[in-house]
């Protein structure tokens, strides 16, 4: 894609996409048909939101003509995309220095409500320009390090000497040095509750990297040996990242909120209801996209002064301690930012305007709605747990109390066997004597029985035998 295109790209009208390969070319003034009916689900994108742009619109038509999910596709769009843009292009709010746009997406729904598909339709889409050694395009992950890895390569060097002898005289000698060759990826997980396991494993370093690229921060690790020494530098590379989950399988990632991670994406639902009955035209890729844009240097997407001084304000209000923030919103702005950034890269701007913004926080808002949706799900799941856990307690603590109930009266009733066979023995019974006159079933309780009887005091215990107490006798009730 030559300069003079981008450039031009950016100069059009805000939301006009190049189309190619379109069955039919799309009336946008044509209203969505009369099954594509509006959703109310807390979390799914709004009919408002589609509406505002085209290139939305296009995304949502592109997912529907598929039977999928709109809000899966525009998610998955936007962390592919990111994935894809030069690494220069960052976002400039005067806060913070300037922003990585590195988007990160979980989309949440049952087996089979298209998650995977979504992934595929935006290669379809958004077709990337590079080259696989440029662009890894859906990579899995299997560690932290692998991500760090994904960037770096073998090379050659020029040492500045020469061969002095032999074929190679004159020659430059070169050596082969590991360093970053690449600066884009885009990552898809398609099962989230691995993501989950990967990062809970002992010593790993995946949520941790996680973290770090969503903020394009520096990525990898400074061994010894130089084949396993690995170095991407912050800023020096663009990542965007999909993970597909499951209700319960999201769980552990929104409980990992204390260290950051599950801040750092976006979340949406796989389900659509207005995915209408027939199916639509395609309506063709985007082929002239800022992923074909490699700047040579960097290139800053400007953001209106309202907009900068609304998110100065928020940041001093929060470093006064005048405001409390959610700990699952610490990074609302920076993610606004993001959206906003990215809208305006959609249609071919460098510049966000007040529009963008307010999409973002609409964006954001049915984000939110997702996350707290789960999180209360994890909370209800939670306290059923622990009821089942306190009935089960209370359970166990009846069935003991009953069985030992049950004990006391059995040792009760031996013990009164005990005293009627001490009472009819002149002189007492003998131990050994008491024991075979006590019923087999009985006969392990006869320790506990004389024990109980002594307490009473029913009997006494005289050398080796059992006696009866003599006012009892003499009381008449040595009988009982």
């Amino acid at each position: 894609m030559s300069m003079d295109r981008v450039m031009q790209a950016f100069d059009r009208d805000v939301t006009t996409p190049v189309v190619n390969g379109a069955e039919e070319p799309p009336d946008w003034d044509e209203p969505l048909a009369d099954s594509a009916v509006s959703h109310t689900r807390p979390g799914l994108l709004p009919e408002e939101f589609w509406d505002a742009r085209k290139s939305f619109g296009h995304i949502r038509r592109a997912a529907h003509s598929r039977a999928c999910s709109g809000d899966v596709v525009f998610y998955t769009t936007l962390a592919r995309m990111s994935g894809m843009i030069s690494h220069h292009i960052r976002a400039a709010t005067g806060i913070g220095g300037r922003a990585s746009l590195n988007v990160f997406a979980a989309t949440v729904g049952a087996s089979g409500t298209g998650k995977s598909t979504g992934s595929a339709l935006s290669r379809e889409l958004m077709p990337s320009p590079h080259s696989h050694d440029d662009f890894y395009d859906g990579l899995p992950i299997g560690s932290g390090e692998g991500i760090a890895e994904a960037f770096m390569g073998v090379v050659e060097k020029d040492t500045d000497k020469v061969y002095e002898r032999g074929p190679h005289k004159d020659k430059p000698i070169t050596v082969k040095v590991r360093e970053q060759v690449r600066h884009n990826l885009y990552c898809y997980v398609d099962e989230g509750q691995t993501l989950a396991q990967l990062g809970q494993r002992s010593g790993s370093t995946l949520a941790e990297t996680i973290r770090r690229a969503a903020v394009g921060e520096a990525l990898g690790q400074t061994n010894a040996s130089e084949e396993r020494r690995r170095y991407v530098a912050p800023g020096s590379y663009a990542m965007g990242m999909l993970a597909g989950f499951q209700p319960s399988t999201a769980v552990p990632l929104l409980a990992d909120a204390s260290t950051g991670t599950p801040q750092r994406f976006f979340w949406s639902w796989a389900e659509d209801p207005s995915i209408p009955d027939e199916p639509t035209p395609w309506p063709g890729a985007i082929e002239d996209h800022l992923g074909c844009w490699r700047p040579s240097g960097p290139v800053d997407i400007d953001f209106p002064d309202s907009v900068k001084r609304r998110l100065w304000r928020d940041r001093v209000a929060r470093n006064r301690g005048e405001i409390e923030i959610s700990e699952l919103d610490g990074h609302a702005g920076l993610m606004k930012v993001k959206l906003a950034a990215m809208f305006a890269l959609l249609d071919g701007r460098d510049k966000v305007t007040e529009d963008d913004w307010d999409l973002a926080e609409m964006a954001w808002t049915a984000s939110c709605a997702v996350r707290d949706a789960l999180v209360a799900r994890a909370k209800r799941e939670a306290d059923v747990a622990r009821e089942l856990q306190e009935q089960a307690a209370v359970q166990l603590a009846v069935r003991t109390h009953d069985a030992k109930t049950a004990a006391d009266l059995a040792v009760e009733r031996v013990a009164r066997r005990v005293l009627h066979i001490a009472s009819a023995t002149p002189g007492g019974v003998t131990y050994g004597a008491l024991r075979k006159s006590i019923t087999s079933r009985d006969r392990g309780m006869t320790e506990k029985a004389i024990t109980f009887a002594v307490s009473r005091g029913w009997v006494t215990e005289e050398n080796d035998r059992i006696c009866v107490r003599t006012d009892l006798v003499e009381g008449g009730h040595g009988g009982r």
